[in-house]
């Protein structure tokens, strides 16, 4: 690592030391006046300049990083109580990060607080081939990024470090290697980049949120006829004179799911899906990242959120009551209360059906949803179970059965192809026990025996509405235990194949009521003792045992989670 990344590194570090040393004394008098609750705090940066020329000049990026702040600051539309600009004095790497260590330390623990870059972004090949990204500053050299430029993965780095829960990063730059490009050329650089993996952080922690104005690989567009970076320019009008078309669910307040979603869609819609932006974003309950509006002025009848920026949920359409809402990445509102809910996949193929209690002002993440509707994807069940097995082995013309209890647990796959959704792994352990026989002169027919039976196979689900029809091939292990372990009664380990034949009736789409019918074949010498077993070889060389049939009937309950 080289000197100026090291001291970069140590800048952001700072962040995380800054309070012990308060405490200790290391600085001196530190201390400050406490700032105001909820209060939100925005650092903004806008690089038109660079000192190399491989990096083309921009038009508009310092515009972007001033008129955002602008709206930041409006009292009637973001209200931020401080913004942080920075498109003047030392755009440095080294001055940057000085800067944005010491904004960090104005934060106080409830407070918002926002980064937004607006510039070139870069990327290099590192020795094994794989990408590392940058943000561009005035400095940066285009061959040395490592050391003149801000790795993308230590600003996520930074964003996790500032002593605030409630954090925004908002990135309009590409990652080509290209940096921002002209609307003629842009789709070109788009289909020059192949890249296997995306080379940075994808997940956030709660209340979390980071925006990124294009994807991993495609080109960031500035247009003169905006006179802005085209994600800006929607971002902005989202929370300004576009907040009543961006204001999803109609509560006053402009939030990031919906700054952003109204951002992607105008990115889209303008450079014709060259540009997508991303985000990666968690809503846990109610949203509490709010970019513009009066919070206290959300109405008392507030709309659920359905909301999902998660790669495996992209392309996924929502319908509600039969209507389509859209496709994903993106935040749909909708009345509170019941509603039928389906999802198709890119194909139009129906995923998942059914129906859900939505409460109002709640979010809900898709992924969850689509866990819900299809009964949750770790099963787990629990019921009575009653064994019969072949009489003779217990010198016993009927054949014994035993009362029992039966854990089973399955593993249902995910993904967005219908045949994948009704495969899954299943496992279940039977315990039962059979009571001592004996015949009307006292003499012993049949011992006490326990009874353990381990199974496991691939399960296949078909939905019927509230009823469920499974199958479940069945390979499984069965124990025979004795009292009396003599002669004829050893104990038995034994291998079955079968079949596990099961109907659940769901009264809630988690909780199914399951009656299952576990037929089993088995070659183990049960019903033959060990002298007859001796005698059978003795005259037929190569004899095997008879198969024999085992029976199994469970009823009992299954929870989804």
């Amino acid at each position: 690592m080289t000197y100026l990344v090291r001291v970069a590194s140590a800048a952001l570090m700072l962040v995380l030391l800054v309070p012990t040393a308060q405490a200790q004394g290391v600085f001196g008098d530190l201390e400050k006046e406490a700032p105001p609750p909820d209060s939100r705090k925005a650092f903004v940066i806008g690089i038109n300049a660079y000192d190399d020329g491989g990096f083309g000049p921009l038009k508009y990026a310092q515009r972007d990083a001033e008129r955002l702040a602008e709206v930041l600051q409006d009292p009637m539309r973001g209200g931020f109580g401080a913004v942080e600009v920075a498109t003047r004095g030392d755009l440095s790497a080294r001055g940057l990060v000085a800067r944005l260590t010491a904004w960090a330390e104005t934060l106080g623990p409830q407070d918002l607080a926002l980064v937004y870059f607006s510039g070139h972004g870069t990327r290099k090949l590192d020795e094994r081939g794989r990408s590392r990204v940058y943000l561009a500053t005035t400095t940066t050299e285009k061959d040395r990024p490592e050391s003149t430029a801000i790795p993308l993965s230590a600003m996520q780095e930074f964003m996790e470090t500032l002593p605030t829960t409630r954090r925004v990063l908002v990135v309009d730059a590409c990652f080509t290697g290209e940096g921002k490009v002209a609307a003629a050329t842009a789709d070109a650089v788009s289909k020059a980049l192949v890249d296997e993996t995306m080379p940075f952080a994808d997940k956030v922690a709660e209340k979390e949120a980071q925006l990124f104005a294009t994807t991993y690989g495609r080109p960031a567009l500035e247009l003169d006829q905006l006179e802005h970076g085209v994600y800006t320019h929607f971002f902005i009008d989202a929370l300004g004179s576009g907040a009543s078309a961006a204001d999803i669910n109609q509560d006053g307040v402009i939030s990031v799911s919906e700054a952003h979603d109204y951002a992607r869609d105008g990115t889209l819609s303008t450079t014709a899906d060259v540009q997508i932006p991303m985000a990666f974003y968690k809503i846990v309950g109610n949203e509490e990242l709010f970019l513009s509006g009066d919070p206290t002025a959300r109405k008392d009848a507030r709309l659920a959120l359905i909301t999902s920026y998660a790669g495996p949920q992209e392309g996924m359409v929502l319908l509600i009551d039969g209507e389509e809402k859209g496709a994903f990445p993106r935040t749909v509102a909708i009345e509170p209360g019941k509603h039928s809910v389906a999802f198709r996949n890119t194909k139009g193929q129906l995923i998942e059906k059914g129906r859900m209690n939505f409460k109002d002002g709640q979010s809900y993440d898709v992924a969850k949803i689509r866990r819900a509707l299809n009964g949750g994807r770790h099963l787990l069940s629990l019921g009575y179970a009653h064994s019969w097995v072949p009489g003779a082995q217990f010198k016993s013309d009927a054949a014994p059965n035993s009362p029992g209890l039966r854990v089973g647990y399955a593993l249902r796959f995910s993904g967005r192809n219908p045949v994948a959704r009704v495969l899954g792994l299943g496992v279940d352990v039977t315990w039962g026990v059979f009571l001592e026989t004996a015949d009307d002169d006292g003499f012993l027919l049949a011992p006490a025996t326990h009874l353990v039976d381990l199974g496991v196979g691939p399960t296949f689900r078909v939905p019927l509405g509230p009823v469920t029809l499974q199958l479940m091939p069945r390979f499984s292990g069965m124990l025979l235990l004795r009292d009396v372990v003599d002669q004829p009664y050893p104990p038995w380990l034994l291998g079955t194949v079968g079949a596990d034949l099961s109907v659940a009736f769901h009264p809630h789409p988690r909780v199914g009521i399951k009656v299952h019918w576990v037929p089993a074949f088995t070659n183990a010498a049960l019903d033959i003792s060990s002298a007859e077993i001796g005698q059978e070889i003795e005259t037929a060389p190569g004899w095997q045992p008879p198969v024999r049939f085992l029976n199994r009937i469970v009823g009992g309950i299954e929870i989804g989670l």
